[in-house]
């Protein structure tokens, strides 16, 4: 009966020897895998990577802080690193020219607008231009700037969490934790927007180009964009345009993206035009974060309009 007993406590340590270093193996290996890789093409969706996660996630914005993440292309390294991440978050609506052009793993790519297809704002004269001698025609398309209401930001935000959880099921907890946070956080700007909307209903603003449409629906507004190459230097024929619509429509006031120089802004005086600048805020502000930022500005934005209220352009 003893030797029997040895025999199987023999094999016992043997099966447990062999299994250890297995074990070993497979525990090194997810040490050494580290945080997973998420890629995100623009500011707004770093912001709401940042704002969800832990340690567990590395997150990475390839675009360089003097670039415009609509337009800039990576390098070769950049394109391997961005290959190789566990998660790609684009925007969608043809945002960052990049993601339309790398052959991107499909099944590592999160695109946000998948999950606002109900709220989507489709422009019909989206891109006016000509080629050759055929004449000016006009290309319809989906305007991509969402976070522009807090409300599509929380759904973007509900989507990244969930694809973060199904990368890491054991941030759950956190992840989620951390999405009630930043809708927490997100509640002032809503709560700005509300008393817009009702302070000043049905404004009709000129803009260079389709931005500030998810904005405009929030605060009851109608945009009507100029198809404007540069803000800061409109050519004769974009002047001559301006004025023709003026003399149909006679809009008082501009959405710019920035700044425009001193003497675009008493040009547009001229035309009776008042402008007010709101970052979108595509790329990191130099100081503070989305909600910080968006406060601010959404706070000059109701003392720009109520001093319009009080001293409209005609008056002036």
């Amino acid at each position: 009966m003893r030797p029997l007993i040895s025999k199987i406590v023999l094999l016992t340590l043997v099966f447990f020897s062999g299994c250890q270093p297995a074990a070993n193996e497979a525990k090194q290996q997810e040490t050494n895998q580290g945080p997973r890789l998420v890629v995100v093409v623009n500011y707004p969706l770093q912001f709401i990577v940042d704002s969800l996660s832990g340690p567990e996630f590395q997150i990475l914005n390839p675009v360089p802080p003097d670039e415009n993440p609509e337009t800039w292309l990576p390098g070769d390294a950049t394109i391997q690193t961005i290959q190789q991440a566990d998660l790609i978050v684009t925007n969608g609506a043809d945002f960052a020219d990049w993601v339309k052009k790398l052959s991107l793993p499909r099944s590592k790519v999160l695109r946000t607008s998948l999950a606002l297809k109900d709220a989507l704002i489709t422009v019909p004269d989206f891109e006016v231009h000509s080629h050759g001698s055929g004449g000016a025609h006009s290309h319809a398309g989906t305007v991509a700037f969402f976070w522009l209401d807090p409300r599509l930001m929380a759904r973007q935000a509900e989507a990244i969490a969930e694809r973060l959880i199904q990368l890491d099921p054991e941030s759950e907890k956190t992840i989620r934790a951390n999405l009630e946070k930043l809708n927490a956080s997100l509640k002032p700007l809503n709560q700005q927007l509300d008393q817009i909307q009702a302070e000043y209903p049905g404004l009709n603003w000129y803009s260079r180009r389709p931005v500030y449409q998810y904005l405009a629906k929030r605060c009851d507004w109608t945009m009507h964009h100029l198809h404007w190459k540069s803000i800061s230097k409109p050519n004769q024929e974009d002047w001559k345009q301006l004025q023709s619509l003026q003399e149909q429509q006679k809009l008082s006031l501009m959405l710019c993206e920035s700044e425009p120089d001193e003497e675009v802004i008493t040009r547009l005086k001229d035309q009776g035009i008042s402008v007010f600048a709101l970052n979108p805020l595509t790329v990191a502000p130099a100081n503070g974060d989305y909600v910080s930022n968006m406060q601010q500005q959404l706070t000059h934005l109701q003392m720009f309009l109520n001093q319009q209220k009080k001293s409209p352009p005609s008056e002036k």
